[in-house]
């Protein structure tokens, strides 16, 4: 675990605090295992058991696969099999095997069979992890989400994800969206480390300047997350 060092004295460096910080790692961790089902992990209720009919979603997967790979990575044991659980899920029933990308649930058994960014960033996030961590499968999946990624969301013109698309995307959203560029970001980041590929370090940016050093900055840094298309702030989305 890396210690933050601030400038000044602070009580976040005290070895109480990381041995707190420690504890609260390994309970998450062990609260996460009971998301697991047989087609990757879902959502837990609030007193953290899968409810009956609960079943494996895209973007729990790809978070539960990250979190399992950056404690296996810590040298944590036991965790390698949760992460190739998760590898595995997400190369198959999560996967849309006919059009490419990423159902938001196993088999689209939800009935949407759209391709949102949101929920790719998570994947190719996951997927970075899985191959710092040399899991089996792992170069696969991250090879895969970056090939969605740079065919169908990156904008280069507009130094951007585009939001969604139809199943076999020839329908786009008319949407932009400051949360699933976000999320990309972060993906995009892990890549650049994973890749060593400058790119994804300047999309980030890319990313950034649109949303913070552009829209933000003339809204008194408030951050808008609504637009159209062409960028424009939608104020009375949602």
């Amino acid at each position: 675990m890396d210690t933050f060092l601030p400038d000044f004295s602070s009580w976040l460096n005290t070895p109480a605090h990381q041995q707190w910080l420690a504890a609260e790692g390994l309970r998450l961790l062990a609260f996460a295992k009971a998301s697991k089902l047989a087609e990757g992990f879902g959502n837990l209720d609030e007193k953290g058991h899968l409810p009956a009919n609960a079943y494996a979603e895209t973007m729990n997967t790809a978070r539960m696969t990250h979190s399992f790979a950056m404690a296996h990575i810590q040298g944590l044991p036991g965790f390698a099999e949760w992460v190739d659980h998760g590898v595995k899920a997400l190369s198959g029933p999560l996967r849309d095997a006919e059009s490419g990308g990423w159902f938001a649930v196993a088999h689209a058994q939800d009935d949407n069979t759209g391709k949102a960014a949101y929920l790719h960033a998570f994947v190719a996030l996951a997927a970075s992890s899985a191959v710092v961590a040399q899991r089996p499968g792992a170069q696969a999946l991250l090879d895969d989400a970056i090939h969605i990624i740079d065919t169908y969301f990156w904008s280069e013109e507009e130094g951007a994800m585009r939001e969604s698309f139809n199943r076999d995307w020839s329908v786009e959203e008319a949407y932009r969206g400051a949360n699933s560029n976000m999320h990309a970001t972060e993906a995009f980041l892990a890549l650049a480390d994973v890749t060593e590929d400058n790119r994804w370090l300047c999309r980030a940016q890319r990313i950034v300047e649109r949303v913070i050093h552009g829209h933000a900055a003339a809204n008194d840094y408030l951050v808008i997350e609504h637009f159209d298309r062409a960028w424009q702030p939608l104020r009375d989305y949602n």
